[in-house]
């Protein structure tokens, strides 16, 4: 649903190519004669977003650029602050460093994508691009300058709760993976007066240590080995792009996203009023988590997968005003300037979680006892010669479970086609407060990667060990006979 795709596939003739597409989509689509855009901190983007600029400036419209590696949440801050302009960031999340792309938004931070925004979003662009039809002829656009940083960093702790001094003394582990998002958050957290202990924080699009994933623990290894140490209370892991955020206590123990969203709702829902409000959690997210986020008084439903679907079914529904990922992406409605931009902003998460960890530590002790009473096997993929392989093994593992008594789900409850299954035997699929689970439940989930290419994605959770443990070799069992390369953390 984003661009991505290896670096040496996409040659300076079809980034010029791409950049023209985009040009005519804003121009004939958006109706807007202007664009923010930026790079992450890969090697190759500022070599492709010269090129991108420069065709947009040929094409008549004006181009604001963000300097420097920019964080996807310091991009759509960006984009807050010039809500008029569509916006282009050129990166590629937590792939390998070889692989580039973008993330495309319209006025208002509205996402992007295959089948979202006007005409078609991505569609309408892969429309252009075949077509090829030239840069229109028309006035060259301006070139200026936006450093969104400073406002960036003071909404973000206001939000917070955190004022300059805030967090004084609490020490804190961070591990920017060598990603884009560190200099926002020493920067904000020095002003906070924690005691930050940053490691890996300068951009390096060659990412030294692997593909700049929180999941992968041979990248996060020397971060986890510094909080076996016992000098710090918290410690939080990013992503190349800084969008994606892994919170671990001092000892080293990894709490669930699910789990810490259900930690800061009640904070979050200070800021809202009603009697209708909702928060969605990914259908990967622990059972016991999503209970744990009814109990603060909120409808919990279970959306569809994906940055851009999250963020247009928030757009579509006002009722929804936030929610989490089990990838470890958190996103809410925020209120900037007088309007409401559904997006995400890491900064803000980060520091608010933080702030809850120092103030309430019984509050995350509780529920990483809770936590300790399920099993988990973490979202783990593998790729299949063809689609029709990946299909037909995503169809067989449906069957295997369902046989077994596992119920399917493939819609929401507005009707919205997951783009996934969802399949669970001993607990019901709309949870609450009150639901009651069978000793030895199951949850298993599976989806086709919407980011790589023949890439199919599963996620266990369960009461014991043992139970996903033997879920997790049922599948992999199954997929074989379809051509299942390796299994593939990421």
């Amino acid at each position: 649903y984003d661009i991505r795709t290896p670096s040496e596939f996409l040659t300076d003739e079809l980034a010029i190519r791409l950049a023209r597409a985009e040009a005519w989509y804003f121009h004939e689509c958006l109706g807007v004669r202007s664009v923010l855009v930026g790079h992450d901190a890969r090697s190759m983007g500022p070599h492709y977003l010269n090129i991108t600029a420069e065709i947009y400036r040929e094409s008549g419209l004006d181009v604001t650029l963000i300097p420097g590696a920019c964080s996807t949440s310091k991009f759509y801050f960006a984009a807050m602050d010039n809500s008029a302009k569509a916006g282009v960031l050129i990166g590629a999340s937590h792939n390998p460093a070889g692989d580039t792309g973008r993330k495309i938004i319209g006025p208002g931070v509205c996402p992007i994508a295959r089948d979202i925004g006007p005409m078609g979003g991505l569609r309408k662009i892969e429309d252009f691009y075949r077509n090829d039809l030239g840069v229109p002829q028309t006035t060259q656009g301006t070139l200026s300058l936006h450093d969104p940083t400073e406002n960036y960093i003071d909404y973000s702790m206001s939000l917070a709760g955190v004022p300059p001094q805030g967090l004084e003394g609490f020490p804190v582990l961070h591990d920017y993976l060598n990603g884009a998002a560190g200099y926002e958050m020493m920067e904000a957290f020095e002003t906070a007066a924690a005691d930050l202990h940053p490691i890996h924080a300068i951009p390096d699009g060659g990412f030294p240590l692997g593909d700049p994933n929180p999941v992968k623990e041979s990248v996060t290894r020397e971060g986890r080995l510094q909080l076996e140490t016992g000098k710090y209370r918290m410690g939080v892991f990013f992503d190349g792009d800084g969008d994606r955020i892994d919170f671990y206590s001092g000892e080293g123990r990894y709490l669930s996203s699910s789990f810490v969203y259900a930690a800061i709702l009640p904070e979050i829902l200070n800021r809202f009023e009603g009697e209708n409000r909702e928060v969605f959690a990914c259908l990967k997210s622990n059972p016991l988590a999503v209970m744990e986020m009814a109990k603060a008084g909120v409808q919990v439903s279970v959306n569809r997968n994906g940055h851009s679907q999250i963020k247009q079914s928030m757009i579509d529904y006002p009722e929804i005003l936030g929610g989490v990922e089990e990838s470890a992406h958190y996103y809410e409605r925020f209120r900037y300037d007088g309007q409401d931009y559904c997006t995400e902003n890491t900064l803000y998460f980060v520091l608010l979680v933080t702030r809850l960890w120092r103030d309430r530590p019984e509050a995350f002790d509780r529920l990483f006892e809770i936590q300790s009473q399920t099993a988990r096997e973490r979202e783990w993929g593998h790729r299949f010669p063809s689609d029709e392989s990946r299909v037909s093994a995503l169809l067989a593992v449906e069957k295997e479970f369902t046989v077994d008594g596992a119920s399917a789900m493939r819609k929401t409850s507005r009707g919205e086609d997951l783009e996934a299954t969802l399949m669970r035997r001993g607990l019901p699929f709309n949870i609450d407060a009150a639901t009651r689970l069978d000793p030895d439940w199951l949850q298993v989930c599976q989806r086709v990667s919407q980011s790589e290419n023949g890439l199919a994605r599963w996620e266990v959770a369960t009461a014991r060990k043992e139970l996903a443990r033997e879920a997790k070799e049922r599948i992999q069992l199954i997929i074989q006979e379809f051509g299942a390369g390796e299994e593939y953390q990421g």
